[in-house]
C-alpha cells in the first residue's frame, strides 16, 4: 500500500481534459492507496461551499463524488488549503469525507516525521503576496466575501486572478519560489528532515544540510499539461 501526494491541479470547469485526468487517476489509485494528501489548489478557484449548487460547476460534482467513493473505500483523505482554494469548508469536508488540516502538519510517514503544507508561505521573499495573504485568510474579510452573492463573488475572484498574473509577469523567477532560509527555519521548528509542499509547480527534490544531517525538500508538480504526484511507501519514494 502506498501514500500519494497531490497539489496543483487548478481544476477548472473550463478544462474539462483535467477533470477527466484526476477521475482517473483516482481510479488507478484506489486499489493500492493508503492515505492521500492534496495539498492545495486541487480547484483554480473556490468562492464558497455554497458554489457547487450552480449549474456551471456541475462537471465537480463529478470530483466530490469521486474522492467520496475514494473514502468509502477506506483510504484516508486529507486536504490542505492553497491560496486558490482556502474557502473549501465543512461542507466540502462533509461531502468528501475527507479531513481538513492545518496550513502546517507533521505526519509519520512510514516512520519517518514529515511536514507536508501547501508552501506558499515559505515564499517570503514575495512580500506583497504575503500582505495579501494575510488579508484573505483573515476571518473579517472571508465573513464579508461568503457574505456576497454567488455573482458577485465569482467577479471578484476573477479580478483577483487577473492582477495576479499580471503581477506574477513583473516578478523575477527567485522571488517566486521558495527562500531557503525561511525552509530551514520552519523544519527545524516543526523538528522534522523532510518537507514535502507544492505551490511553486516547480517539480523536484533538492537536498542540503540542517543541523549537520541530511535533509531533503519535495516540491510537487503541477497538472497543467499532465498528471504529476508522489507515491511513497516503506522503500521509498517516487516523484513524477
Amino acid at each position: 500500500m502506498k501514500t500519494w501526494f497531490i497539489s496543483d491541479l487548478h481544476l477548472d470547469v473550463n478544462r474539462p481534459e483535467i477533470i477527466q485526468f484526476f477521475l482517473e487517476f483516482l481510479d488507478d489509485i484506489k486499489p493500492q492507496a493508503d492515505a492521500v494528501y492534496i495539498l492545495g489548489d486541487l480547484f483554480e478557484y473556490w468562492i464558497g461551499d455554497d458554489m457547487l449548487e450552480l449549474s456551471i460547476f456541475k462537471p465537480f460534482s463529478s470530483v466530490i463524488s469521486k474522492l467520496k467513493s475514494l473514502s468509502d473505500a477506506n483510504v484516508k483523505l486529507y486536504f490542505i488549503a492553497g491560496n486558490r482554494d482556502f474557502l473549501i469548508a465543512d461542507s466540502f469536508a462533509n461531502k468528501t469525507a475527507c479531513k481538513l488540516l492545518p496550513d502546517e502538519k507533521v505526519i509519520d510517514l512510514y516512520s519517518v516525521p514529515t511536514l507536508i503544507m501547501h508552501g506558499d508561505t515559505l515564499c517570503t521573499d514575495d512580500v506583497e503576496y504575503l500582505k495579501l495573504r494575510e488579508m484573505l485568510r483573515s476571518k473579517a474579510w472571508q465573513d464579508n466575501f461568503l457574505s456576497l452573492p454567488i455573482e458577485e463573488r465569482m467577479q471578484q475572484a476573477q479580478a483577483l486572478r487577473d492582477s495576479s498574473k499580471k503581477e506574477m509577469k513583473n516578478k523575477a523567477e527567485e522571488i517566486l519560489d521558495v527562500n531557503q532560509i525561511t525552509v530551514e527555519n520552519t523544519m527545524q521548528q516543526q523538528g522534522v528532515l523532510q518537507l514535502i509542499h507544492g505551490h511553486t509547480h516547480r517539480m523536484a527534490t533538492h537536498h542540503f544540510q540542517l543541523n549537520k544531517q541530511a535533509a531533503h525538500r519535495i516540491v510537487l508538480g503541477d497538472w497543467y499539461n499532465a498528471p504529476h504526484f508522489l507515491s511513497v511507501d516503506k522503500s521509498g519514494f517516487t516523484l513524477r
